[in-house]
């Protein structure tokens, strides 16, 4: 039997957030965050996956986990290169720290929001796990404990030992890589460590599930689907900006009309499958959308979409 890959973040998902494997995820967390005590308790506040977003490549399909004391931990595996860079990540972290001021709140009632990512491409950073924080430039004293942003590189696994990097996590790099390929050196790391032999065990039940296979074989189609209207799009972008500087004829009228149309049309697309992606995930999840909700909806542009569709995965109501 093949065993899925855990890299895949649909069978990340299912695997981290399964209550069975409630040990696998404390194990995980513990090696990347170092807590002082050990974790006793987390609490996985988005567990569901909801069928019609498999398919959809534009939602992000993380574990949010709250621990003891309320801090909110956000784990992504993140297989595509062009989501690693930091904007992405501190956008999406602000997000989520902002959504859980409620009215009436202080600031100092907000709990730290982390953000974790396990990147299986290379970014400019050479490290293989960095951690990120906002501090100050000179005596590098922080300026508050809210954030951190851990960014795990998979391709750069062979620099953990030289940066001191703990040996949990580093088995759980190997088995974040190897599990989708080579099951002899999975059963190798499995012998090592009985949270690995945990982790190689639940893989091989979520890989005999039928709807776990189907699911993980829809997500690779969804992928596929993606790269190809991609690649179709940025051609026909092309030949619009030929066709129209050749109408025009000068080099910089088909410029800017190429670059004006691209931009105007990502803009609307990405506005309509936020739209989209809401829609799907109300239904999926019990919400009504009335007249007024609807209304809302369609009067939002591009950011107000995704700020409102963060605040629906955190809350799993409507705001």
């Amino acid at each position: 039997m093949k065993l899925l890959d855990p890299k895949l973040d649909v069978v990340f998902k299912m695997l981290f957030a399964e209550p069975r494997n409630e040990g696998l995820l404390k194990s995980l967390l513990a090696a990347v965050l170092r807590p002082p005590s050990p974790i006793a308790h987390v609490t996985v506040i988005d567990p569901e996956l909801p069928k019609e977003l498999v398919e959809d490549r534009g939602v992000r399909l993380d574990v949010l986990v709250e621990l003891e004391g309320g801090k909110l931990v956000d784990v992504e595996m993140q297989c595509d290169p062009r989501g690693g860079h930091g904007a992405r990540w501190l956008y999406h972290w602000a997000r989520l720290y902002s959504s859980r001021l409620r009215r009436g709140d202080g600031y100092d009632d907000l709990e730290p929001v982390v953000c974790v990512v396990f990147l299986d491409a290379r970014t400019p950073a050479n490290r293989f796990h960095a951690t990120y924080e906002v501090r100050e430039v000179h005596d590098h004293r922080p300026l508050s404990d809210v954030l951190a942003v851990h960014v795990v590189q998979l391709p750069r696994l062979e620099r953990a030992a030289a940066e001191g990097e703990r040996v949990e996590l580093q088995r759980w790099a190997r088995f974040l890589r190897l599990s989708g390929g080579d099951e002899r050196a999975l059963d190798s790391l499995a012998s090592e460590s009985p949270i690995m032999a945990e982790a190689k065990y639940a893989l091989e039940v979520l890989s005999r599930e039928p709807s776990a296979r189907r699911i993980a074989e829809l997500r690779r189609e969804a992928e596929i689907a993606r790269r190809l209207d991609r690649a179709e799009d940025l051609a026909q972008g092309r030949a619009e900006g030929r066709d129209l500087g050749r109408a025009e004829g000068r080099d910089l009228g088909r410029a800017e009309g190429h670059e004006l149309g691209l931009a105007e049309g990502r803009e609307r697309g990405r506005a309509d499958a936020t739209r989209a992606h809401i829609e799907s995930f109300c239904r999926a999840s019990g919400i009504e959308l009335d007249d007024e909700r609807r209304s809302a909806l369609d009067a939002l542009d591009e950011v107000g979409l995704a700020t409102l569709l963060d605040a629906l995965f955190a809350r799993r109501a409507w705001p």
